[in-house]
């Protein structure tokens, strides 16, 4: 009996050895991948904000100071924290919420537009200026997320990138998860952004991770409606950037393009925090220092040189090679640029008319 019992037991013992155990089990187990989950309130919350910085204002209305034409501060509103970059661009893939423009800065997920017809709308005229100008050698595109660094990731209104670009060698940084090359130019359209938003985001598109070598900001500020004359005004900026300039985080060129003069405040602000020197600062409302300290002519029709924002071809087809630039390349010193090496020369009072016809001014 004892034998027999000593048997039995020892073959139980065999069995269960050979069956796995509970804690094997779990460790087989596939494991969920933890998703990035954003709250619609929150969501919701910042886009009925961002849309108080776009109401059209009586001149001389009382408003709060985040709501002021000329605010200098930051709107940009900060929804989730710690966020990796990984986890952000599987969200963004997966989730491209249209009701409201966000990005990815240093494991901060920040909301900082909402798309509205002005500011679709001048992102798209800029693409179409820019086709007719030359489809062939280049791609224009939208809203495709662009690494930034280790923890930052953003869409572009309108980015350009020659098509001829050679892709960044293995383990140099690239532009997306496919490892395509940086574009050369990235565009930015602000309504609901302040100023300084724009300012900071040139900066971070300028950054030792890429190797973009044009910015252009323009920025869209509120209606002022005079109610006695029922005219409405409104004032526009474009401020373009380039790496290759010897201060590349201040702009080469700053250019008033609206009906109405720019706010003392944004004044103030470019010249003193933007450091842009006073003479790279021009049109509506800025004095001309060529005629007796004047102002600018106003921007009231087309091909006006003072609102030409020229787009240098040289950091437009940065990085292709010589057998792929077409003719006129390269820039010979001393002499002027034909063709394509010229750049692409963008007519702000057609962006201006865009802005008017949009808003219904």
């Amino acid at each position: 009996m004892s034998r027999q019992s000593s048997q039995q037991s020892s073959q139980q013992s065999s069995q269960l050895a050979s069956q796995p155990s509970d804690s094997s089990q779990l460790t087989f187990q596939p494991t969920r991948e933890k998703r990035l989950h954003l709250s619609s309130a929150a969501i919701e919350s910042a886009r009925e904000k961002l849309l108080t910085f776009q109401k059209a204002r009586e001149e001389g209305e009382e408003v709060n100071e985040e709501e002021e034409e000329g605010y200098t501060g930051s709107r940009e509103i900060t929804i989730k924290e710690n966020v990796p970059l990984e986890e952000y661009l599987r969200y963004r893939e997966n989730n491209m919420n249209t009701s409201v423009r966000m990005y990815l800065c240093d494991g901060k997920i920040k909301i900082y537009e909402v798309p509205s017809a002005p500011h679709a709308e001048v992102a798209g005229a800029i693409i179409g200026f820019m086709s007719i100008w030359n489809m062939q050698d280049f791609r224009y595109g939208t809203d495709a997320t662009t690494t930034l660094g280790r923890g930052s990731g953003r869409e572009p209104d309108v980015y350009v990138r020659p098509r001829h670009r050679p892709r960044p060698q293995q383990g140099a940084p690239a532009a997306d998860r496919y490892g395509n090359a940086f574009p050369t130019m990235m565009i930015e359209v602000g309504f609901s952004q302040s100023l300084p938003d724009l300012h900071r985001t040139a900066i971070r598109y300028l950054g030792q991770q890429t190797t973009i070598q044009i910015v252009l900001a323009i920025k869209i500020f509120g209606i002022r409606t005079n109610a006695l004359t029922n005219t409405s005004t409104i004032a526009l900026i474009a401020a373009l950037y380039l790496r290759t300039s010897p201060t590349p985080l201040v702009p080469t060129r700053v250019i008033s393009f609206g009906t109405a003069n720019p706010d003392t405040n944004t004044v103030n602000y470019i010249t003193q925090q933007m450091n842009v020197p006073p003479g790279s600062f021009v049109g509506v409302g800025r004095p001309d220092p060529n005629n007796n300290n004047n102002n600018f002519p106003p921007c009231n029709a087309a091909n006006i040189p003072t609102y030409t924002m020229n787009i240098p071809g040289t950091e437009l087809f940065d990085g292709v090679p010589a057998n792929n630039l077409p003719a006129g390349f390269p820039i010979v010193p001393n002499t002027l640029p034909v063709g394509f090496a010229a750049g692409f020369n963008l007519d702000l009072y057609e962006l201006q008319v865009v802005v008017r016809e949009a808003l219904n001014i």
